[in-house]
């Protein structure tokens, strides 16, 4: 029994032993007593993803490792800590930067030592080593990477490696060739890319403007439609009306074939027509006026399809012609529109005057009429009571009633009642 004790007791140190030993082997390997020079570096964000224990190296050569890491608001705060006395060896003004080993390896720190720095004077324990623009591109590209390459699978990594490595192997000469051709592409593109900007913004413009307008195409669409629709119901029509059309071409082509000439010549003989028209153009207006106004007297002068007129014979006159009266048209005046549209007969109180135009007679015959038909005068001469009194008189000597007598019986009789003296030689 007092044997088994001290067995019992071995056993237990033994344990002892064993589990310190594992415990030195990984403090020793976890460098748990091993003493550091720490500086802090300050880092992007990128400095998160180095790995626990990442080197620190100085021209390729490890002089410590990274403790530990911590994230702030601009990134990253990274705990280095050197061997020994290899801070000594460091220039104080060294920068520091986070680079891979290979494009998939681990990250580690690399310290950039300035060109002709020396170590004096040198790096001490407690410094912190400010951020630094050194590979800040490299450190975005891989932070993007990452990800990327976290997402990819190995394997097909691999293959698609594999395969692009056979498509290439061999072609190198032509991959080149390949390359320059695309670069001489470039070049010629590359002065137009402002032309190519603006276009693309006046792209955008055109597309809101048939964007706007979109709903109006669509309307016309649908007219179109129905407009089809209609041409196909009617298509009989539409036929007939081509061959009506291109009848009515034909024609017109003999029409103008037979008589173009004649057409052309009927245009230089009218040029000068067409100028005296165009020069008394102002006058139609109150012409056609003048002419409207007088209608209601022609259709009472022409009442029941009858010409009803004061015929008024002239005594000699007291002069005669001379050859200054041979008549002529030389009044060019221009256009004039003298009494028209309301010659003075048609007022109430008229005034009348013979025209003096440049016609050939030198001098008016001083005669006139107010007379144009019946019941147009202002005295009794010519007017109806006469000529009820004249019908009265010639009717027993004519056989009829006085309604029956003729208006030119009145028209030869009325001057000779009133005096006048007719010869006939």
């Amino acid at each position: 029994m007092s044997k088994a004790i001290p067995h019992k007791a071995l056993g237990v140190i033994f344990l002892c032993l064993l589990l310190l030993a594992g415990w030195l082997t990984y403090a020793i390997f976890n460098k748990t007593f091993a003493s550091y020079d720490e500086v802090t570096l300050q880092t992007s964000k990128i400095g998160l993803q180095l790995p626990q224990r990442a080197d620190v190296k100085v021209r390729g050569v490890i002089v410590g490792e990274v403790l530990e890491f911590e994230a702030n608001s601009q990134g990253a705060e990274l705990t280095l800590g050197f061997y020994g006395d290899e801070i000594e060896q460091i220039p104080a003004d060294v920068t520091g930067s986070i680079v891979p080993k290979t494009l998939f390896g681990e990250k580690y720190v690399s310290l950039e030592v300035p060109e002709g720095s020396t170590p004096d004077p040198a790096l001490q324990a407690g410094s912190t080593i400010p951020r630094t623009e050194v590979a800040i591109e490299v450190e975005e590209v891989l932070s993007d990477l990452y990800p990327l390459l976290r997402t990819v699978q190995p394997a097909d990594l691999n293959m698609t490696l594999n395969a692009l490595a056979t498509a290439l192997e061999g072609r190198g000469e032509e991959l080149g060739e390949n390359l320059e051709t695309l670069d001489s592409y470039l070049k010629r593109l590359n002065p137009h890319i402002p032309q190519l900007i603006d276009d693309l913004r006046l792209t955008a413009q055109v597309s809101d403007v048939y964007a706007d307008v979109t709903p109006e195409i669509a309307e016309i669409l649908r007219n179109t439609i129905t407009t089809t629709g209609t041409l196909e119901d009617r298509d009989a029509k539409v036929r007939a009306l081509y061959q009506d059309v291109a009848a009515f071409s034909d024609t017109s082509r003999r029409f103008l074939d037979t008589n173009g000439d004649n057409l052309i010549r009927l245009g230089e003989l009218g040029r000068q027509q067409l100028r005296v028209f165009a020069k008394y153009a102002p006058e139609y207006p109150c012409l056609l006026k003048g002419i409207a106004n007088a209608a209601p007297r022609q259709a009472e002068s022409f009442r029941g399809f009858t010409l009803h007129i004061v015929l008024e014979t002239l005594p000699n006159q007291p002069r005669g012609y001379n050859p200054n009266d041979t008549p002529r048209y030389g009044d060019k005046r221009g256009p004039d529109c003298a009494n028209l549209p309301t010659p003075p007969w048609t007022q109430q109180n008229p005034v009348r005057h013979q025209p003096d135009f440049n016609d050939g007679v030198d001098e008016s015959t001083g005669k006139g009429t107010s007379r144009v038909a019946p019941s147009w005068g202002t005295g009794y001469e010519g007017s109806v009571a006469e000529a009820g009194l004249l019908k009265a008189l010639l009717g027993p000597a004519l056989g009829r009633t006085a309604a029956d007598v003729p208006d030119l019986a009145v028209l030869l009789v009325g001057p000779m009642a009133r005096g006048a003296e007719v010869s006939l030689r």
